[in-house]
């Protein structure tokens, strides 16, 4: 007999008519992780990337 379990994901996934499950607030730890990747000029996740932006904009063909 093999049984199946099926997870259901509850960050901001709708449940019934417009509620929705709230975000839970980033854990402390990542918190302050994410500050010393941001001081120290790093990508951070969840957070725009300005350096990627810039070479995802860019012609992948020179100009002839």
């Amino acid at each position: 007999m093999t049984t199946t379990m099926r997870l259901t994901p509850h960050v901001g996934v709708q449940r019934t008519g417009s509620e929705t499950v709230p975000r839970p607030e980033p854990e402390p730890m990542f918190a302050e992780l994410a500050a010393r990747w941001a001081s120290a000029g790093r990508t951070v996740p969840g957070r725009p990337d300005e350096e990627w932006t810039l070479l995802a904009r860019r012609s992948p063909w020179p100009l002839r």
